[in-house]
Protein backbone atom coordinates (compact mmCIF):
# COMPACT_ATOMS: atom_id res chain seq x y z
CA UNK A 1 0.00 0.00 0.00
CA UNK A 2 1.48 3.31 -1.06
CA UNK A 3 1.93 6.23 1.30
CA UNK A 4 -0.79 8.83 0.74
CA UNK A 5 0.16 12.45 0.12
CA UNK A 6 -2.41 13.47 2.73
CA UNK A 7 0.00 12.22 5.40
CA UNK A 8 2.81 14.59 4.44
CA UNK A 9 2.28 16.89 7.43
CA UNK A 10 2.08 14.14 10.09
CA UNK A 11 4.11 14.78 13.26
CA UNK A 12 2.57 12.22 15.65
CA UNK A 13 0.78 8.88 15.56
CA UNK A 14 -2.10 7.89 17.85
CA UNK A 15 -3.36 4.33 18.29
CA UNK A 16 -6.57 3.04 19.76
CA UNK A 17 -5.96 -0.15 21.75
CA UNK A 18 -8.69 -2.80 21.66
CA UNK A 19 -9.30 -4.09 18.16
CA UNK A 20 -6.59 -1.80 16.79
CA UNK A 21 -3.37 -2.97 18.44
CA UNK A 22 -4.67 -6.11 20.13
CA UNK A 23 -7.40 -8.57 19.18
CA UNK A 24 -9.36 -8.16 22.41
CA UNK A 25 -12.88 -7.04 21.52
CA UNK A 26 -14.06 -10.63 21.95
CA UNK A 27 -13.41 -10.22 25.68
CA UNK A 28 -15.80 -7.27 25.76
CA UNK A 29 -18.40 -9.42 24.00
CA UNK A 30 -17.87 -12.28 26.47
CA UNK A 31 -18.16 -9.98 29.47
CA UNK A 32 -21.41 -8.47 28.19
CA UNK A 33 -22.87 -11.89 27.38
CA UNK A 34 -21.94 -13.15 30.84
CA UNK A 35 -23.52 -10.13 32.52
CA UNK A 36 -26.77 -10.53 30.59
CA UNK A 37 -26.89 -14.26 31.26
CA UNK A 38 -26.52 -13.68 35.00
CA UNK A 39 -29.49 -11.30 34.88
CA UNK A 40 -31.59 -13.65 32.73
CA UNK A 41 -31.55 -11.28 29.75
CA UNK A 42 -31.60 -12.96 26.28
CA UNK A 43 -28.51 -12.07 24.22
CA UNK A 44 -28.80 -14.27 21.14
CA UNK A 45 -29.68 -11.48 18.70
CA UNK A 46 -27.38 -8.75 20.01
CA UNK A 47 -24.99 -7.11 17.55
CA UNK A 48 -21.92 -6.69 19.75
CA UNK A 49 -20.20 -4.42 17.23
CA UNK A 50 -22.35 -1.57 18.51
CA UNK A 51 -20.50 -1.78 21.82
CA UNK A 52 -16.99 -1.64 20.39
CA UNK A 53 -14.80 1.46 20.48
CA UNK A 54 -16.47 3.22 23.42
CA UNK A 55 -15.44 3.67 27.04
CA UNK A 56 -16.61 1.47 29.89
CA UNK A 57 -18.61 4.41 31.22
CA UNK A 58 -20.40 4.85 27.89
CA UNK A 59 -20.99 1.11 27.66
CA UNK A 60 -22.48 1.13 31.17
CA UNK A 61 -24.91 3.86 30.09
CA UNK A 62 -25.91 2.18 26.80
CA UNK A 63 -26.58 -1.20 28.40
CA UNK A 64 -28.71 0.32 31.16
CA UNK A 65 -30.69 2.28 28.59
CA UNK A 66 -31.33 -0.81 26.49
CA UNK A 67 -31.90 -3.22 29.39
CA UNK A 68 -33.75 -1.50 32.28
CA UNK A 69 -33.22 -4.60 34.45
CA UNK A 70 -29.57 -3.52 34.76
CA UNK A 71 -30.49 -0.15 36.28
CA UNK A 72 -29.17 -0.94 39.76
CA UNK A 73 -26.24 -3.07 38.57
CA UNK A 74 -22.60 -1.97 38.68
CA UNK A 75 -22.22 -2.68 34.98
CA UNK A 76 -18.99 -0.70 34.63
CA UNK A 77 -17.29 -2.50 37.50
CA UNK A 78 -18.43 -5.93 36.36
CA UNK A 79 -17.37 -5.50 32.73
CA UNK A 80 -14.01 -3.93 33.50
CA UNK A 81 -13.17 -6.61 36.07
CA UNK A 82 -14.19 -9.50 33.82
CA UNK A 83 -12.35 -8.01 30.83
CA UNK A 84 -9.20 -7.69 32.92
CA UNK A 85 -9.58 -11.27 34.18
CA UNK A 86 -10.08 -12.63 30.68
CA UNK A 87 -7.02 -10.72 29.47
CA UNK A 88 -4.89 -11.99 32.35
CA UNK A 89 -5.95 -15.60 31.75
CA UNK A 90 -5.53 -15.42 27.98
CA UNK A 91 -3.51 -12.35 26.94
CA UNK A 92 -4.99 -11.08 23.66
CA UNK A 93 -2.59 -11.32 20.73
CA UNK A 94 -1.26 -8.27 18.97
CA UNK A 95 -2.57 -7.75 15.47
CA UNK A 96 -0.08 -8.85 12.80
CA UNK A 97 2.62 -6.23 12.45
CA UNK A 98 1.23 -4.03 15.26
CA UNK A 99 4.29 -4.03 17.50
CA UNK A 100 6.63 -3.40 14.58
CA UNK A 101 4.48 -0.49 13.38
CA UNK A 102 4.38 0.99 16.89
CA UNK A 103 8.16 0.80 17.20
CA UNK A 104 8.83 2.16 13.71
CA UNK A 105 6.55 5.14 14.34
CA UNK A 106 7.98 5.84 17.79
CA UNK A 107 11.53 5.91 16.40
CA UNK A 108 10.57 8.88 14.25
CA UNK A 109 7.85 10.83 16.08
CA UNK A 110 5.74 10.84 19.27
CA UNK A 111 3.36 7.91 19.60
CA UNK A 112 0.43 7.71 22.03
CA UNK A 113 -2.51 5.45 22.85
CA UNK A 114 -6.03 6.91 23.10
CA UNK A 115 -8.46 4.29 24.33
CA UNK A 116 -11.77 3.65 26.02
CA UNK A 117 -10.10 0.99 28.17
CA UNK A 118 -8.76 1.60 31.66
CA UNK A 119 -5.26 2.63 32.68
CA UNK A 120 -4.56 -0.83 34.11
CA UNK A 121 -5.35 -2.42 30.75
CA UNK A 122 -3.08 0.00 28.86
CA UNK A 123 -0.18 -0.46 31.25
CA UNK A 124 -0.58 -4.22 31.14
CA UNK A 125 -0.47 -4.14 27.34
CA UNK A 126 2.58 -1.87 27.20
CA UNK A 127 4.45 -4.06 29.66
CA UNK A 128 3.48 -7.32 27.98
CA UNK A 129 4.41 -6.01 24.52
CA UNK A 130 7.59 -4.36 25.82
CA UNK A 131 6.48 -0.98 24.46
CA UNK A 132 6.61 1.15 27.62
CA UNK A 133 9.56 3.21 26.42
CA UNK A 134 8.10 3.59 22.93
CA UNK A 135 4.84 5.19 24.15
CA UNK A 136 4.99 8.93 24.79
CA UNK A 137 1.77 8.86 26.84
CA UNK A 138 -1.69 7.35 26.91
CA UNK A 139 -5.23 8.56 27.55
CA UNK A 140 -7.52 5.98 29.16
CA UNK A 141 -11.22 6.39 29.86
CA UNK A 142 -10.54 7.71 33.38
CA UNK A 143 -8.71 10.71 31.89
CA UNK A 144 -11.37 12.19 29.62
CA UNK A 145 -15.09 12.63 29.08
CA UNK A 146 -17.32 12.15 27.14
CA UNK A 147 -16.51 8.91 25.36
CA UNK A 148 -15.81 8.36 21.69
CA UNK A 149 -17.41 9.21 19.24
CA UNK A 150 -17.04 12.60 20.93
CA UNK A 151 -13.68 14.03 19.77
CA UNK A 152 -12.66 15.29 23.24
CA UNK A 153 -10.07 12.57 23.80
CA UNK A 154 -8.28 13.28 20.55
CA UNK A 155 -8.39 17.02 21.10
CA UNK A 156 -6.80 16.42 24.50
CA UNK A 157 -4.08 14.38 22.82
CA UNK A 158 -3.39 17.29 20.46
CA UNK A 159 -2.97 19.59 23.42
CA UNK A 160 -0.54 17.17 25.06
CA UNK A 161 1.45 16.99 21.83
CA UNK A 162 1.27 20.74 21.14
CA UNK A 163 0.27 19.92 17.56
CA UNK A 164 -2.63 20.81 15.31
CA UNK A 165 -5.11 18.02 14.48
CA UNK A 166 -4.00 17.75 10.86
CA UNK A 167 -0.51 16.85 12.10
CA UNK A 168 -1.81 13.70 13.79
CA UNK A 169 -2.47 10.29 12.25
CA UNK A 170 -4.89 7.98 14.06
CA UNK A 171 -5.24 4.19 13.75
CA UNK A 172 -8.74 3.06 14.78
CA UNK A 173 -10.92 0.01 14.23
CA UNK A 174 -14.41 1.13 15.26
CA UNK A 175 -17.00 3.56 13.96
CA UNK A 176 -17.02 5.56 17.23
CA UNK A 177 -13.22 5.78 17.23
CA UNK A 178 -12.92 6.84 13.60
CA UNK A 179 -15.73 9.35 14.08
CA UNK A 180 -13.97 10.82 17.13
CA UNK A 181 -10.67 11.21 15.29
CA UNK A 182 -12.34 12.72 12.23
CA UNK A 183 -14.37 15.02 14.45
CA UNK A 184 -11.12 16.27 15.94
CA UNK A 185 -9.81 17.00 12.44
CA UNK A 186 -7.22 14.21 12.26
CA UNK A 187 -6.11 11.87 9.50
CA UNK A 188 -7.23 8.29 9.99
CA UNK A 189 -6.39 4.74 9.00
CA UNK A 190 -9.08 2.13 9.62
CA UNK A 191 -7.93 -1.27 10.89
CA UNK A 192 -10.58 -3.83 9.94
CA UNK A 193 -9.00 -7.03 11.32
CA UNK A 194 -11.96 -7.61 13.65
CA UNK A 195 -14.44 -4.97 12.49
CA UNK A 196 -16.49 -3.92 9.49
CA UNK A 197 -15.13 -1.57 6.78
CA UNK A 198 -15.57 2.11 7.71
CA UNK A 199 -18.31 4.34 6.41
CA UNK A 200 -17.30 6.55 3.44
CA UNK A 201 -15.21 9.55 4.44
CA UNK A 202 -14.07 8.21 7.81
CA UNK A 203 -10.69 6.84 6.74
CA UNK A 204 -7.89 7.98 4.47
CA UNK A 205 -6.73 4.37 4.20
CA UNK A 206 -8.17 0.99 5.23
CA UNK A 207 -6.00 -1.98 6.20
CA UNK A 208 -6.82 -5.40 7.56
CA UNK A 209 -3.66 -5.34 9.68
CA UNK A 210 -0.29 -3.60 9.78
CA UNK A 211 1.39 -6.00 7.37
CA UNK A 212 -0.53 -4.17 4.64
CA UNK A 213 1.24 -0.88 5.30
CA UNK A 214 3.89 0.08 2.80
CA UNK A 215 7.43 -0.88 3.72
CA UNK A 216 8.98 1.87 5.87
CA UNK A 217 5.57 3.61 5.94
CA UNK A 218 6.45 6.00 8.77
CA UNK A 219 9.89 6.81 7.37
CA UNK A 220 8.22 7.70 4.07
CA UNK A 221 5.88 10.07 5.93
CA UNK A 222 8.82 11.82 7.53
CA UNK A 223 10.64 12.13 4.22
CA UNK A 224 7.60 13.74 2.63
CA UNK A 225 7.31 16.33 5.39
CA UNK A 226 8.13 19.89 4.28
Amino acid sequence: METSDCFSAIRAVLFDLDGTLIDSERFTDRAIAELLAQRGIPSQNIDYLQFHGISWKRLDLLLKQRFPALKDTDVLGFLEERFYQFSAQEPPPLLPGAREAFLQASAIMPVAIVTGSGAADVESFLTRANLVQACSFYLSYEMYSPSKPDPSCYRMACERLALSPDQCLVFEDSLPGLSAARGAGMHTIAVTHSSLPPEPGLADLTIDDYTQLATHFFTAIQQRSP
